[in-house]
C-alpha cells in the first residue's frame, strides 16, 4: 500500500463525522456479512476489521483523521500526543495503527467468530407448549399441572401453571430458563405456556367482555317480556326486553363479565338477541297468529 492510504470510513461506509455507535453497527453489519466463517471473503473481512480497529480507538481515529487519510507527509516530532520518530514512512505508521503500536486497540468482540474474537453468550430459544382450559377456569382462574420435557432433562418435568381470573384465548405464562439450553455459557431461553379456551355452549370471551345470545319468543319479542338469564360468574339475572325488539338487537349488562386482567374491576355481559321462530304450531296458535294478521296491515317488505 505503498503510496496510498487507505480510506477506512469508506470501507466501513460511515461518515467522517459518523459517532462511535454508528462505527459499531456499521462494523457489525459487514463483518457478519462477509466474516470467513458465514461465506464471506477473508481479504474483505480483513480491511473491515482493520478499519474498525483504527476508527474504534479515539487517538488512533485522531491521528488518522490529521494525517492518514489525507494522505499528508509524516509529520516531525510528536503530533497529537504520538511520537511519530522512527518511522520511514506512512506504510510504517499505519503498521503500527493496526498492529497496536500506540497502545491498546479499540477491539470488537466478534461473539461466534472463531478465531477474530472470543464467543459471546447467547440466550437458548424460547419453547412454547399449549394448556388448554375451560371456559370457567378461564373466567375464575385456576392452577393447572403441565408436563413439559425441558431440554437437557432426561424426563418430563411437571409444572404448575397458575392461570389467572380473566384469562384470555391466547395468554402466556412465562418460565424463566426452562427452554433449549443457551450457548457459550449463555442463559436457557424460557417455556412459553398459551392458554387455549374450549368453547362453552353459551358463552365467548371478547378479551374480558362475555358475549351471549338471548334466545326470544315472537310473543315477548311482540309484547314485551322479563327474561331470567344465567350470568358466567354464576348468578342470574332479570332482563327487561322492550316490546317489539327486532332480531339481532344487542343490549349490555355492565360489570358483569369477565374480570379484567392486570385491572380493576370486571368487563360488560354483552347479550344479542335471537328470535326463535316456532317449526311447528298447534291449532290455537295458528287461529291466534290468523287473527292477528287480519287484525292490522303489517307490511315487511318496503315494496
Amino acid at each position: 500500500m505503498a503510496g496510498s492510504t487507505p480510506d477506512y470510513y469508506k470501507t466501513l461506509g460511515v461518515s467522517k463525522d459518523a459517532s462511535a455507535d454508528d462505527i459499531k453497527k456499521a462494523f457489525r453489519k459487514l463483518a457478519r456479512t462477509h466474516h470467513p466463517d458465514a461465506g464471506g471473503d477473508e481479504a474483505k473481512f480483513k480491511e473491515i476489521n482493520e478499519a474498525y480497529e483504527v476508527l474504534s480507538d479515539p487517538q488512533k481515529r485522531k491521528m488518522y483523521d490529521q494525517y492518514g487519510a489525507a494522505g499528508g507527509r509524516i509529520p516531525n516530532g510528536g503530533a497529537g500526543g504520538f511520537d511519530f520518530s522512527g518511522f520511514g514512512g506512512w506504510d510504517e505508521i499505519l503498521d503500527a495503527i493496526r498492529g497496536g503500536g500506540f497502545g491498546g486497540f479499540g477491539g470488537f468482540d466478534m461473539g461466534g467468530f472463531g478465531g477474530y474474537g472470543q464467543p459471546m453468550p447467547q440466550k437458548g430459544r424460547d419453547v412454547g407448549i399449549s394448556l388448554e382450559v375451560s371456559f370457567e377456569e378461564a373466567f375464575n382462574g385456576a392452577e393447572k399441572h403441565v408436563k413439559a420435557r425441558i431440554p437437557g432433562s432426561t424426563a418430563p418435568e411437571t409444572l404448575n401453571v397458575k392461570v389467572p381470573a380473566g384469562a384470555v384465548d391466547g395468554g402466556r405464562v412465562r418460565f424463566r430458563e426452562k427452554g433449549e439450553p443457551g450457548v457459550n455459557g449463555g442463559p436457557a431461553g424460557d417455556l412459553l405456556v398459551t392458554t387455549r379456551i374450549k368453547p362453552h355452549p353459551l358463552y365467548s370471551r371478547d378479551g374480558a367482555n362475555v358475549k351471549m345470545d338471548l334466545p326470544v319468543t315472537i310473543d315477548e319479542a311482540v309484547l314485551g317480556a322479563s327474561i331470567v338469564v344465567p350470568a358466567p360468574d354464576g348468578s342470574r339475572l332479570k332482563v327487561k326486553v322492550p316490546a317489539g325488539t327486532q332480531d339481532g338487537f344487542e343490549m349490555s349488562i355492565p360489570g358483569k363479565g369477565a374480570p379484567k386482567l392486570k385491572q380493576s374491576g370486571s368487563g360488560d355481559l354483552h347479550l344479542k338477541v335471537k328470535i326463535v321462530i316456532p317449526r311447528e304450531i298447534n291449532e290455537g296458535q295458528r287461529k291466534a297468529m290468523e287473527a292477528f294478521a287480519a287484525a292490522g296491515d303489517q307490511k315487511a317488505r318496503p315494496w
